[in-house]
């Protein structure tokens, strides 16, 4: 089935919720109070951490974005404050391991930002990276190459958001041994439509690894309990092609 035959099911919703306890981890979200357009303050974060706990995660990678010069200061000032928010966490009786990565953006060479290490790893020398919602950028490929050169194994986020990228362009990825991160909300229609269609598709055509909140605020935790009845949800998670609890 293709890409643009694909038409969004009109399946009806699940019975029950989905028990999210079975990913373990949550690997794309935005609680880090003030260092980018997620949490604004340690209240917010406090309050976003126990939802995802009640929801049944155990960890969470918090991925704040990263942009050239996004961190004046040293990249190292992410340590410090996700210190602080576990520290927090702690004090508020919310069991939920917190770990630091980045979302980051690949726009331009990324030669700068490797050589100044200017780039936030988790786990085993993960990296999560967005490309522009809007546009294709030129020197993609070669980036890609420069970063699995250093060994990062790379996690693309949210490729159903990527509207320009073809079938093809999404074959030519996987075949690079880089992993797709859906974001759950998407397939309730939280981005939209087409959107939603093109997530359906992808979880029909086994592509996805790995699935992430993107939580930056309560809308986000909204939508995700309105997604926790989605069907297919619960066949990506029965499909055991997930690696959130590998994390």
């Amino acid at each position: 089935m293709g890409l643009f035959d694909f038409l969004s099911s009109k399946t009806k919703p699940l019975k029950e919720d989905i028990d999210l306890s079975i990913l373990g981890t949550d690997i794309h979200s935005h609680l880090i109070p003030c260092v980018d357009d997620g949490s604004q303050s340690m209240q917010e974060s406090i309050s976003l951490l126990r939802q995802l706990a009640d929801l049944g995660y155990k960890k969470v990678i918090t991925t704040p974005h990263l942009f050239e010069n996004s961190f004046p200061e040293g990249i190292e000032i992410l340590d410090e404050k996700v210190l602080d928010l576990r520290n927090e966490a702690k004090n508020n009786g919310i069991n939920i391991e917190i770990e630091v990565g980045c979302e980051l953006l690949l726009d331009d060479d990324i030669k700068g930002r490797i050589k100044n290490k200017q780039i936030k790893s988790f786990g085993d020398n993960n990296i999560l990276f967005e490309i522009p919602m809007s546009t294709q950028v030129n020197g993609l490929e070669n980036w890609l190459f420069d970063l699995q050169l250093e060994k990062y194994n790379l996690i693309i986020a949210h490729p159903e958001r990527y509207l320009y990228y073809s079938e093809k362009k999404f074959t030519e990825l996987k075949d690079r041994g880089i992993l797709f991160q859906l974001n759950m909300i998407s397939l309730s229609g939280y981005y939209g439509k087409e959107v939603q269609t093109r997530a359906e598709w992808m979880v029909e055509s086994n592509l996805i690894d790995l699935v992430g909140s993107d939580c930056h605020g309560q809308r986000h935790i909204d939508a995700l309990k309105r997604t926790l009845r989605n069907p297919y949800l619960k066949k990506l998670i029965d499909s055991g092609l997930l690696q959130n609890n590998k994390l």
